[in-house]
């Protein structure tokens, strides 16, 4: 593979990094293959960004680091660019750049040497795929995290509560950035959301900062003028305090449940003898008193002597106090 000796493919992520996260602009690099004749042959992508892959409708694996299918490249006017710039005799030019009916773009090329070319597209009709500025006002304002995720899951958008929840993630994964995996997650509410375009609300429970939290995602379509959804908007609200007390509440239920279920209660007429005061139980059976409530109700006793008992049965202790 031929390198432009110009500008070296490794720093290419370096430099190109600190804009392709601009979720406003669809930023990509590719590299120009050429015959011996400097007639451009082929296409590689080695720089893109999630809005380019989104205007493409693929996934970043797809086209990063490999060639581009006619058709993609075509759709980019990539060979109509080389024409133009070569006519021109430039190596920048400004275009606007169609991508379907009703959906057009203003396209920024650049040509830094013949092998090496970068492309800015930035949607010229604000709200199809990406937020309006005075949306990203009311997001930014929330005292709750928000974030927007594109189709492929990466993070299109953050406020400022999302960047102190969880830090910087704009342009990587939603489920590495925030779940700390390599796959999507299995029950994703924004994979939910663009099968059937409807809000969802989940509840989850994530470490933050070594911190357990109970969290609650509203997450809901970013649509078009068309009614596509091109995106998905994650509101996120800590619930922890919430479910600290519902816990809590849940405890001491189940703890006065537990005593409530070990305490004997007596009820009812107790048969009892009115000379020696035994109970007669469900058999039949006489029992002393201190017995019955023994067995029935859980206490214990201490024998002692009225002053009314000892006198009669120990007067000789008794009538001399």
């Amino acid at each position: 593979m031929h390198t432009p000796g110009s500008f070296p493919l490794n720093l290419l992520q370096q430099i190109f990094i600190p804009i392709c996260n601009d979720f406003r602009c669809a930023l990509g690099v590719i590299e120009v293959f050429r015959d011996g004749s400097g007639t451009p042959r082929g296409f590689v992508t080695r720089v893109a960004n999630q809005l380019l892959c989104e205007l493409l409708a693929v996934q970043e694996r797809d086209i990063l680091e490999k060639e581009l299918p006619e058709a993609l490249s075509q759709r980019l006017a990539l060979p109509a660019l080389l024409h133009e710039l070569a006519a021109s005799g430039t190596t920048q030019i400004c275009k606007t750049l169609s991508l379907g009916p009703d959906r057009s773009c203003s396209l920024q090329a650049h040509l830094p040497c013949p092998e090496l070319l970068t492309i800015a597209i930035r949607d010229t009709q604000p709200g199809q795929a990406m937020i309006s500025s005075q949306a990203e006002e009311i997001l930014a304002s929330l005292g709750d995290p928000c974030t927007i995720i594109s189709r492929n899951f990466s993070v299109l958008y953050e406020n400022a509560a999302a960047k102190e929840l969880w830090g910087a993630n704009l342009g990587r994964k939603c489920y590495t950035a925030y779940h700390d995996r390599p796959t999507p997650c299995e029950d994703c509410h924004a994979e939910k959301v663009f099968a059937d375009g409807q809000i969802h609300k989940t509840e989850q429970v994530t470490r933050v900062k070594e911190s357990e939290l109970h969290l609650e995602v509203t997450s809901a379509p970013l649509k078009d003028t068309t009614g596509a959804i091109t995106a998905v908007v994650n509101i996120t609200h800590d619930v922890t305090i919430r479910k600290m007390m519902e816990k809590g509440k849940e405890h001491l239920i189940r703890e006065l449940q537990g005593s409530l279920a070990k305490t004997k209660r007596l009820n009812g007429l107790l048969p009892i003898c009115s000379y020696c005061k035994k109970i007669k139980d469900n058999s039949g059976a006489w029992q002393q008193l201190e017995s019955y409530l023994r067995s029935h109700a859980e206490v214990e006793f201490s024998h002692g002597i009225c002053q009314e008992c000892g006198e009669k049965h120990h007067p000789q202790i008794f009538k001399n106090r």
